[in-house]
């Protein structure tokens, strides 16, 4: 060996024996979860982060969005579905669509088809409702929604005035709410109405005029209006029936007069005799039935009452106040001519059947809630009484012996 060049000794590396680790357990595998689901009905599903619902009516698949992350909400609203099929009210997702407007509009093509009185006071009524429903989902629109209405509308005053709104005109504004809610589920738009309760209203009025009273009224009326609200006064005939009375609408001949179906309120024909003042009034009206027209020529009246002109009475309301306060009875409308005809048929001793005939009244509650009974008539009736008692006290009582021994 060269002992230039040292030994080199050879270094053998042995690897360390392999620790020894704990066997690693598997990580069980994610069992996949069914999806909610009514059995036989539907199921559950989600699209992005939004959960859906799936179900099938009469072989028809429909999806609908629940527009909630929650799948507890997309449940909710697939039972709802399943609810309303059971009930027959079924609609579906058509129902989301229809808008607060759409219910209004119903409301007006179905008072126009049906030619209803109040038509012209609609549009006023829908105005306030549609200041606070307008663009509205109409299944959005809960009961909670609606009381809070109510509770607004009672808080702020009328057009003319400082006045709160009374309970009766938010009454008539949710009667055309819940026509219109009403008509939707009719025309199968929504599924149901929401429960709309109407305020308690005890302003049942209680006006009232005398004969004597009413003469110092008429007297300071225009010419035309005096047999008008005479008329008025001695049928209880409504307002707007002798506006649309016509000159073809009375016998002369036979001395009567008949109400048509379409201008009674309460769709009835009525036929009035022509007897006594009546009489008097439609031979006065008569004579006046000659008009002058515009371009000098004369012709003849169609209405029955007349503003000299031959256009029907229209609305006085202010000439009629003005005359109430000249006769020292301020407060009085024209309407309490109605309930004052129907107290004079009473203390004539009219029946109610015939008395209702006369003054178009259909039920008895009605006509009951017209029949006022005055301070004057309960003293009458106690004075009646009384004097009754006082004739029995003095009556002297003798037993039958008595009486056979005095006509002895």
């Amino acid at each position: 060996m060269n002992s230039r060049f040292p030994t080199r000794t050879a270094i053998v590396v042995v690897a360390a024996p392999a620790k020894t680790e704990a066997p690693v357990e598997a990580a069980p595998v994610a069992q996949k979860k069914d999806k909610p689901r009514l059995k036989g009905f539907g199921s559950l599903y989600k699209r992005g982060n939004l959960w859906w619902i799936g179900y099938s009516v009469n072989g028809r698949w429909f999806r609908e969005s629940s527009g909630s992350e929650s799948d507890t909400v997309a449940l909710n609203l697939l039972k709802k579905r399943w609810k309303e099929v059971g009930k027959g009210r079924f609609i579906g997702p058509s129902e989301d669509k229809v808008r607060m407007d759409d219910l209004f509009e119903a409301v007006r093509v179905d008072y126009r088809n049906n030619a209803r009185r109040s038509t012209k006071d609609l549009e006023g009524r829908i105005r306030n409702l549609e200041a606070a429903f307008a663009g509205m989902r109409a299944v959005d629109v809960a009961e909670s929604l609606i009381e809070r209405y109510k509770a607004n509308r009672l808080s702020e005053n009328i057009k003319k005035g400082k006045r709160k709104v009374c309970p009766a005109t938010v009454n008539r504004e949710l009667g055309v709410l819940r026509r219109a809610f009403r008509l939707a589920v009719r025309q199968k738009r929504i599924s149901a109405a929401p429960n709309i309760t109407l305020f308690e209203e005890n302003n049942a009025r209680q006006g009232f005029v005398e004969p004597k009273e009413f003469e110092a009224i008429a007297s300071n009326l225009p010419k035309h209006l005096q047999d008008f609200c005479r008329f008025a006064y001695a049928t209880g005939w409504r307002k707007g029936e002798l506006q649309t009375l016509r000159w073809a609408d009375v016998n002369r001949d036979a001395q009567t007069i008949i109400l048509r179906s379409e201008h009674s309120k309460n769709k009835e024909p009525r036929l009035l005799p022509l007897t006594g003042e009546l009489g008097e009034i439609v031979a006065r009206r008569w004579a006046a039935r000659v008009i002058q027209n515009v371009d000098g020529t004369t012709g003849l009246a169609e209405y029955v009452f007349h503003c000299g002109d031959g256009r029907p009475v229209g609305e006085f309301r202010k000439t009629w106040k003005a005359a109430c306060k000249k006769a020292g009875k301020p407060g009085l409308l024209v309407h309490d001519l109605r309930r004052s005809a129907v107290r004079n048929f009473d203390r004539s001793g009219v029946s109610q059947t015939v008395a209702m005939k006369i003054s178009g009244h259909k039920t008895d509650s009605v006509y009951r809630r017209y029949r006022i009974v005055s301070e004057s008539d309960i003293r009458e009736a106690l004075e009646r009484t009384q004097a009754v008692n006082a004739e029995i006290r003095q009556r002297k009582v003798v037993s039958i012996a008595e009486a056979k021994e005095s006509s002895r």
